[in-house]
């Protein structure tokens, strides 16, 4: 996902906390319905932004999704106005794992799961500040796979690497295709107590220590 530059300015005028103690930024967690788009442009048609405002929630600060998903996949998202969070969570040594429920097309075989465990070569293209960098052809860094025992249809990924449509182009390598990919749980923080796409809550208390603790690591990691 792209880190959004200029956080820092814009939260500058923000105190970090207010008289009591309690932030004043945003953290929200998002299950993003397929369709919605990651971006905060609101020329884009089906924008997150107008896709949360038709889902009821309105942000009394700019905020911005922490990473990304692909249109087609439905998931988990935080969104947030504190410009921290995405630097702590998505760069570099910071990276935080991401999970993931998979549907592919035939069931996998034993060797086939492993292939993913291990890596598999793609070719995959970032976007920067709305510039395409050169594609990389690289072999994926090894993850975790679980599959379903009653249906090896489904498995289970985990993903510290974040290449621009990574999983479907995973399962492409072995010739299979995806069929459906919901994100359930990002540093930690799973979908509960969402029950089903375009549903919104602010973290809880034990969530915004996650958050607390991966800012603090990477602000410590940085000095």
């Amino acid at each position: 996902g792209n880190v959004v530059k200029g956080w820092e300015v814009l939260n500058a005028c923000e105190s970090q906390n207010n008289a009591r103690g309690e932030t004043n930024f945003e953290y929200i967690k998002y299950w993003k319905p397929c369709g919605v788009i990651c971006t905060t442009d609101r020329s884009i048609k089906g924008n997150i932004l107008d896709a949360l405002e038709s889902d009821g929630y309105r942000p009394n600060h700019r905020v911005y999704p922490v990473g990304r998903l692909d249109k087609d996949t439905s998931g988990l998202i935080l969104l947030t106005s504190d410009g921290r969070l995405p630097n702590s969570a998505l760069r570099g040594q910071f990276k935080q794992p991401k999970r993931y429920d998979v549907v592919v097309n035939q069931p996998l075989t034993t060797r086939e799961a492993q292939e993913l465990r291990d890596g598999v070569v793609i070719t995959t293209q970032a976007q920067r500040d709305g510039r395409r960098a050169e594609p990389l052809t690289a072999k994926t860094k090894p993850c975790l796979v679980e599959v379903a025992k009653n249906d090896r249809r489904r498995l289970r990924l985990t993903l510290e690497e974040g290449r621009n449509r990574q999983i479907r182009k995973m399962v492409a390598s072995l010739g299979l295709s995806v069929v459906a990919l919901r994100r359930y749980e990002f540093m930690n923080i799973g979908l509960d107590p969402l029950k089903g796409p375009g549903e919104w809550t602010t973290l809880s208390f034990e969530e915004m220590e996650i958050v607390s603790r991966v800012i603090s690591y990477a602000q410590q990691e940085q000095e």
